[in-house]
């Protein structure tokens, strides 16, 4: 494919490389994105008079030719091409992953394999690695008892930082520390030996010569870049913290020592991870988009333990892009596929620490938008609050993390706050009709008024509905507070009664049932809408059905399972609004309000479309193409970039939600609490990986396919065993 801009990064770790080929630059630093730094990375051969490059080293003209990108989950590769030299290369870089191995996926270095697939005639050969760093930045001095490694230490401190939301800056705290940041560039391995290095006019510079000739095999080389940082990095909740994988490596030299002796492991895990998309039927746009997301998720990713403390106290949050927001509650709410799927102990984490973000009045409890901002994780700093619509995605996920896992530790460590948030969500209808009507600004907030904070919202009404149902479910799964589950399955009925007989139009639901903007209030300013009729109240809406996938996921008997809904409705609204609502890209918020596509959005709504029978997979080309032209020659870049219009929101985690529609297209439904399977899929034929049933310590994932005999369609799992005693339940036929 196309060069395009992309990360690479460290879970949880904030290593980073950003590659930038549209400006000839690679961005790299020990403390992520907004805290690193531009570099001129020569990286390619010398052969004979010529030099071939990629293209990341600035003014240069002496670039390959050709050079091609392959985007996997945790590697980039660039095959590039001098025809007229015979000179084929391919350049791998590295982000080891591999689910719930810690270890592995926090160690702060990437791999770099350059392979030299056929070799030129001339003579000598000679790779070329240089890493230009910034001028006045670094000091470069050779690591002691290393072979061939060479390192440069930054220094510097926490800065002001650009946003989404303007220039930030860190807390005092940190801010006002000096940081000495090592970066570290060297080889090893059979080629090491013919490596000579020297610091060089501020470069990092290494020199490798091979033989020439066309009887020589492809050569391959090997080189690191690895980083360590043992300062505080962030601040939660008045403590400093400190990176977890210092917990693991004592210093540079053990990150060092473990990613060479364990090479061979460490990628041996990274492929298998990477191969179970390769293995699936979803096509090769889905599988680049899902790559391409998981890139831009990881390096947003924060696990850190504060300082001396023990493993058990660790902190895992997640920055929101360039709004650099901690664990936005509804941006989690989106991506949360990622826990349910591959790591679910990371969304248990995230759980109890959001339980310690409540606010209160005399309305009652609501959570955080967010954790904290930048550096510090201390309180919210979003301008203002989502009361309604964060209190039921933090109960629609405890729902679907017990659901889910099985574990019923999640319920009882989570109950609390749950009883407290639908306690608010309840009492947000003053009108008796059951839908919110205050606390009810959302997350759409580059949308018109009536998408964005209208009262009496269509969406938000069923995302209500939705938690009470789920918390009447988890009250009654502990055998607690009777009364309650009684009033949240009354206050389902009755929202479900006021969506078909006000918030029906015939062929889809209303955005809102207000008419007119009498009473409301923009958030953003705290004054009053000029009087009159309230634009686009009853357009098509993208979000109607956004609160009922992780029931839909959860729903082991179908709709028997499900709130009392018309789904049929439900499915209609979503088909019309597809209609009425798209654009190049995707659909916009609504039929009346085309001022944004956000691609994570749509993302769901197609995840929810395949639980409902349709089959909306053809829209993964649309947003690939969209991700293409962001992140290339003409578009403003940013890597995973969730919106298109005026907003920019780039850098971004929320993709990741892509993920979901593995499940979504088979109809696969999970609930391991009942020990049952549902399926029912959205299209014919199809193969997936079951990837919440995953052994990773043994590295074995179960299949499954659906596939046609004799105009009957037939389902088998390969690795069955692996569901232990689930029943799978194909299409309402127990098997």
């Amino acid at each position: 494919m196309q060069l395009i801009e992309t990360m690479l990064g460290r879970l949880g770790s904030r290593f980073t490389l950003h590659f930038v080929p549209k400006n000839r630059q690679v961005f790299l630093g020990p403390l992520g994105k907004f805290f690193d730094l531009p570099f001129q990375l020569r990286l390619g051969f010398r052969a004979g008079a010529n030099t071939r490059l990629l293209p990341f080293a600035g003014d240069s003209e002496d670039y390959f030719p050709e050079v091609e990108m392959e985007l996997r989950p945790s590697s980039i590769l660039f095959h590039a091409r001098d025809r007229a030299l015979n000179l084929y290369a391919t350049f791998t870089f590295t982000a080891p992953f591999y689910p719930q191995d810690e270890p592995l996926s926090l160690a702060p270095f990437f791999y770099l394999d350059v392979t030299l697939d056929r070799i030129p005639n001339t003579a000598p050969l000679e790779l070329v690695a240089e890493l230009g760093l910034p001028e006045g930045q670094a000091e470069i001095e050779l690591l002691d008892g290393g072979q061939a490694y060479l390192g440069a230490t930054l220094t510097t401190t926490y800065r002001q930082v650009k946003t989404h939301w303007g220039p930030r800056t860190a807390p005092g705290t940190l801010s006002e520390q000096a940081f000495h940041l090592p970066i570290f560039f060297g080889s090893y391995g059979p080629t090491a030996s013919a490596t000579e290095v020297a610091p060089r006019s501020n470069t990092l510079a290494l020199s490798v010569s091979s033989p020439a000739g066309e009887e020589q095999p492809a050569l391959t080389y090997h080189l690191l870049l690895a980083t360590y940082v043992n300062q505080s990095v962030l601040e939660v909740r008045g403590v400093k913290q400190s990176f977890r994988y210092n917990y693991y490596y004592k210093d540079l030299a053990a990150v060092l020592d473990y990613a060479v002796r364990e090479r061979a492991h460490i990628l041996e895990k990274t492929a298998f991870f990477e191969n179970i998309w390769q293995n699936s039927s979803l096509g090769h746009s889905y599988q680049n988009l899902m790559a391409f997301t998981f890139q831009s998720y990881i390096t947003n990713t924060w696990w850190t333990l504060p300082d001396t403390a023990s493993l058990d106290r660790d902190w895992y949050s997640v920055w929101e892009g360039n709004c650099v927001f901690h664990s936005t509650v509804d941006v989690e709410y989106n991506l949360s596929w990622f826990y349910l799927l591959l790591w679910p102990q990371l969304l248990e984490k995230t759980l109890a620490e959001w339980g310690h973000y409540l606010h209160e009045d005399e309305r009652g409890t609501w959570l955080s938008h967010d954790i904290g901002g930048v550096l510090e994780a201390n309180h919210q700093t979003y301008p203002h609050q989502m009361e309604v619509e964060e209190n039921c995605n933090f109960i629609l996920l405890v729902y679907a993390l017990w659901r889910y896992s099985g574990n019923h530790a999640v319920v009882t460590s989570n109950l609390e706050v749950v009883t407290r948030l639908v306690r608010f969500v309840l009492d947000s209808d003053t009108t008796g009709n059951g839908f919110p009507d205050r606390g009810i600004a959302n997350t759409i907030d580059d949308a018109s008024p009536a998408v964005q904070y209208g009262k009496e919202q269509v969406y938000l009404a069923v995302k209500a509905l939705s938690a009470c149902w789920a918390t009447a479910r988890l009250l009654e799964a502990e055998n607690s507070q009777p009364k309650l589950a009684a009033e949240c399955a009354e206050r389902v009925k009755l929202i479900g009664q006021t969506l078909d007989n006000q918030a029906w139009l015939g062929d889809h639901y209303a955005v809102t049932l207000d008419r007119t903007t009498e009473g409301l209030v923009n958030p953003w300013t705290g004054e009053p809408l000029e009087a009159g009729e309230l634009e686009g109240w009853d357009g098509y809406s993208l979000y109607t059905n956004n609160g009922l996938l992780y029931l839909l996921a959860c729903a082991p008997g179908g709709a028997a399972d499900l709130p009392p809904l018309e789904l049929s409705r439900i499915r209609q609204d979503l088909e019309q609004s597809l209609q009425k609502s798209l654009i190049e890209y995707g659909c916009t918020h609504s039929s009346a309000d085309k001022s944004n596509i956000w691609i994570s959005q749509n993302l769901h709504r197609d995840a929810v479309a395949g639980y409902l029978g349709l089959d909306l997979s053809d829209m993964v080309e649309r947003y690939w193409a969209f991700e293409q032209f962001e992140n290339g020659e003409f578009g403003r870049g940013g890597c995973f970039v969730d919106t298109y219009g005026n907003n920019h929101l780039r850098l971004y985690p929320r993709g990741l939600t892509c993920l979901g529609l593995l499940y979504a297209s088979a109809g696969a439904r999970v609930d391991r609490q009942a020990g049952r399977l549902f399926l029912q899929p959205a299209r014919v034929p199809l193969r997936i990986p079951l990837l919440s049933f995953a052994d990773w310590p043994s590295g074995r994932v179960p299949y499954l396919s659906y596939y046609l005999e004799n105009g009957t369609v037939r389902y088998e799992i390969e690795n069955r065993d692996l569901l232990g005693n689930l029943t799978v339940d194909f299409g309402g036929s127990a098997q």
